[in-house]
């Protein structure tokens, strides 16, 4: 092929000299382009068939020699399909013109897949079209790759170009279609002497408008000055320069330039040219920062997500501490639920309370034999209190301990003595955290000990972070589980301490009632002894119902309170209250009244509650009035309540004293009444409302002031829940059978009263007689001890068994009775009044359950040697 405007013939990729006289050097100039590998070359006539091409062009589309000289090669064929069109449109323009702008397309590879190129084109007159290509395909796969491919191609053409600036027209044609911005500037006045065709694009401005101007007319004098200064750094220090980004001002805005600037010398070695080649790195940039962006938000993206888990986990392994308050259940589920998040094994050394002594050793690993073996082997190396790493250390220092990379010779041997170090050890430690057990920064409660055994994992400042968390919430948690067992510790001690006080009261205060109500009973007592004995009986009662309303208080304060559910005659209750209360009433002058609206006959509830809250308040207002009367008024309010209940209420009305609006405030609080004058005047706990409202709460209901005028009255709301009940066969037992029972001598016929008391074993014998037994049946013991050595010479008809006794105390003698083969049946007797005595007594193996002072309603079923299963029905609220 002869290259227009020369006297060279290019021949199978070489250059050959036409002319005899040319020189050399040009020659080898060109057969240097055309070999090089920068760029592919190839020309072709205007049906596309390629006439010559370089080694770098058939490598690229995967061609040889011998296809090139066997016409195998035409740009249509290589020409993917969908440029074709394209490619004809540039065919046509390069007719018209003699030259197109670069544009872009894909050839097909020999090998079948597609290599995008940049092409730039130029025709001679003769019709031959140069074709300079560019393989795109690293900078379509990687930025940065193509970048550092085409600054190489760039520096080489570069260095070609300047070689060749003032040859012929080829070496034009090459300059000109470089696809990037290729400029030259005179080395005494940095002018432009050339700019190609990429660099009038870019710059927006004409070429004839660029030639012989310099920075300072193109753009603003800083950016001038920064060009300059490059430019004068290039020529002086005869060094090519790398501007890795510039900004520039263009007539498309602001673009950003990689630039590098070459020196071009004469032949003196002096400085005659500045060679820059500019790429426009905008799109790059724009594309860095927006892959920047994206890095940054899966970054945060990333965070996010792991702070997620982190706070999921640390949800449930608090979930799993908080489901129980003993210590022992706290630290299995903490280690347990720590692995294998934290660690491979886990390990938390709990202080004692005085931080003397270690009181809980809790291990969990992934496996189980590494449990079992670090367990064993705790046990025989405790822990140096002295050692400078380890638990010990991180308790004094309250310091987290971190140790990647573990030297565990020399960990074991510090933290627990030489011969620890000289053991077999089939776990691998890979590093070791231990964080100190802190609540509020006071004293370390102990420590968690981390351990990895996967070969690589380290702890890093993240995973100390969480687990510091998670030890100040396990802090909290074993705070809680001491002060909640300190806070059943007092439980216990008050209620043993109320046990023994109900005891201590109620058995003189029994023996003083049951011979106060026998002489009560005796026909030949003059009018006035009897009414001394009803003073007696009146006042022993009323100290049993403070004694009783301060047990009462406590259970309710303790939540122990036992609320039952039993079906009763309500009319009968309300009628049973009032007739108790009428005495009351009567002895004051005032009228007692009881009104009663539609009602159920029969409901399920506690009627010994509800008893008790009417007594209490009724009772209240009996003794605040003076005059005129009492009224209760009971209806039942119909509901569409879904558990079948319905609202039943109890208005109290009187004509008493009334209370003021300041002194409401203080009507249902324990031990105080509206005003404490009224505690010297009118007696009482001023336990009895707030009592009230408690119990009728438990029932479903409330106590309400309704409505309080001084001097003029008051009126209160008592109401409950309770279930109708149309059949009466749930009528209370108890009632019926205390109400039904007669004795038969025939079926007491020995009865043995145990008791330490010598007053209530009197007393006992007495009621019994009273209830038509024989004295001579009834025999006696002072204590359980006694009791058994009796009952083991004599089988009895019933024993009567207090509880409380020295020596040998009732339930040790059942015991004892039952492991000797006693079959006969014994009923507990007892001063308490505490929640569970009764399920305690039945569960111990007693037939039967007593309470001091006796009922003696209660007394005549347990001597009619009747004994149902007394289960209790009562539900712990």
């Amino acid at each position: 092929m002869t290259v227009p405007g020369s006297s060279f013939t290019i021949v199978e990729g070489a250059f050959m000299s036409a002319e005899q006289d040319q020189s050399n050097q040009l020659w080898r100039r060109y057969k240097t382009i055309f070999e090089s590998k920068m760029v592919g070359i190839l020309s072709t006539d205007m049906n596309g068939q390629i006439l010559d091409a370089n080694d770098c062009f058939l490598e690229m589309v995967g061609y040889n020699r011998e296809d090139l000289k066997a016409g195998r090669l035409n740009w249509k064929t290589l020409t993917h399909p969908k440029y074709l069109e394209q490619s004809q449109q540039v065919a046509e323009i390069l007719k018209a013109k003699g030259s197109v702008p670069v544009f872009e397309k894909e050839y097909i590879h020999k090998g079948g897949h597609l290599v995008p190129v940049r092409l730039g084109l130029t025709m001679f007159e003769d019709g031959t079209v140069i074709t300079l290509v560019q393989d795109i395909t690293q900078q379509k796969e990687s930025e940065r790759k193509l970048g550092e491919a085409k600054a190489l191609l760039e520096k080489r053409v570069a260095e070609r170009t300047l070689q060749l600036v003032e040859s012929e027209s080829f070496l034009a044609a090459i300059f000109e279609n470089m696809p990037t911005m290729v400029f030259v500037k005179d080395a005494k006045d940095l002018r432009f002497v050339r700019f190609n065709k990429a660099g009038e694009d870019l710059i927006g401005i004409p070429r004839a408008q660029l030639i012989g101007k310099n920075d300072y007319d193109l753009f603003s004098k800083e950016q001038a000055d920064f060009f300059t200064s490059k430019d004068r750094d290039v020529l002086k220090e005869s060094r090519i320069v790398d501007i890795p980004e510039e900004e520039i001002n263009t007539a498309r805005g602001v673009r950003y330039l990689h630039t590098r600037k070459i020196p071009v010398f004469d032949k003196e070695g002096r400085p005659q040219y500045l060679l820059g080649v500019s790429e426009d790195i905008t799109e790059l940039k724009k594309a860095e920062k927006q892959r920047s962006v994206l890095v940054k938000e899966q970054i945060a993206r990333s965070a996010a997500e792991l702070r997620a888990q982190q706070m999921g986990f640390l949800s449930d392994l608090t979930f799993a501490m908080t489901q129980s308050f003993d210590l022992d259940n706290i630290l299995k589920a903490f280690t347990e639920k720590s692995i294998p998040t934290l660690a491979d094994i886990c390990i938390v050394d709990l202080m004692d309370e005085e931080g003397l002594e270690i009181s809980h050793t809790q291990i969990s690993a992934n496996k189980s034999e590494d449990t079992e073996f670090i367990q064993s082997w705790r046990e025989k190396f405790p822990m140096r209190w002295d050692a400078p790493y380890g638990a010990a250390e991180v308790m004094r220092s309250r310091k987290t301990e971190v140790i990647n990379g573990v030297d565990l010779d020399q960990f074991l041997k510090f933290t627990f003595g030489p011969e620890a170090a000289l053991t077999e050890r089939p776990i691998h430690a890979e590093a070791f955290m231990t964080v100190p057990i802190l609540l509020r920064d006071e004293k370390p409660l102990g420590t968690i000990s981390l351990i990895s055994t996967t070969p690589g994992r380290h702890f890093s400042a993240i995973d100390q972070s969480m687990t510091e968390e998670i030890g100040r919430r396990l802090a909290v948690q074993i705070e809680n589980s001491r002060l909640y067992y300190r806070a059943q510790e007092a439980s216990r001690a008050k209620t043993a301490f109320l046990a023994n006080v109900s005891h201590e009261i109620r058995t003189p205060l029994g023996a003083m009632l049951g011979f106060a109500e026998i002489l009560k009973e005796d026909e030949s007592l003059k009018e006035e002894q009897k009414e001394a004995m009803e003073t007696v009986l009146r006042n022993g009662q009323q100290l049993l119902h403070i004694v009783d309303e301060i047990l009462d208080i406590s259970k309710v304060e303790s939540e122990r309170i036992q609320i039952e559910s039993i079906v009763f005659d309500l009319p009968d209750l309300l009628h049973d209250v009032i007739h108790l209360l009428r005495g009351r009433a009567e002895e004051k002058g005032i009228e007692l009244r009881l009104r009663l609206g539609a009602l159920p006959k029969m409901i399920q509830s506690d009627p010994t509650r509800l008893r008790q809250i009417l007594i209490n308040v009724i009772g209240n207002a009996i003794k605040f009035t003076d005059s005129g009367y009492v009224e209760m008024e009971v209806r039942s309010r119909n509901g569409n309540r879904r558990d079948g209940r319905q609202r039943i209420e109890f208005l109290v009305t009187d004509t008493g004293i009334g209370i003021p609006s300041e002194q409401r405030n203080n009507l249902f609080q324990p031990f105080s009444q509206a005003d404490s004058s009224t505690t010297r005047r009118f007696g009482g706990t001023g336990l009895g409302l707030f009592l009230s409202r408690k119990l009728a709460r438990l029932l479903g209901g409330d106590v309400i002031l309704n409505t309080s005028s001084a001097g003029i009255g008051s009126s209160f709301l008592i109401s409950i829940l309770g279930k109708e009940v149309i059949s009466a066969q749930g009528v209370d037992p108890r009632k019926a059978s205390a109400e039904s029972v007669a004795v038969s001598a025939k079926q007491v016929e020995s009865i043995l009263v145990v008791d330490d008391a010598m007053d209530n074993r009197e007393l006992f014998k007495r009621f019994i007689v009273r209830a038509g037994v024989p004295e001579e049946r009834i025999e006696t013991a002072e204590n359980g001890a006694e009791a058994v050595r009796k009952s083991l010479q004599k089988s009895y008809s019933l024993i009567l068994m207090d509880i409380q006794m020295p020596e040998m105390d009732g339930f040790q003698a059942l015991k004892k009775l039952r492991t000797q083969g006693y079959r006969g049946p014994i009923v507990a007797l007892t001063a308490h009044a505490m929640k569970g005595d009764r399920e305690k007594c039945l569960a111990a193996g007693f037939d039967g359950y007593l309470q001091k002072p006796l009922d003696r309603a209660e007394l005549k079923r347990v001597l009619s040697l009747d004994f149902p299963k007394q289960k209790s029905r009562e539900a712990e609220l």
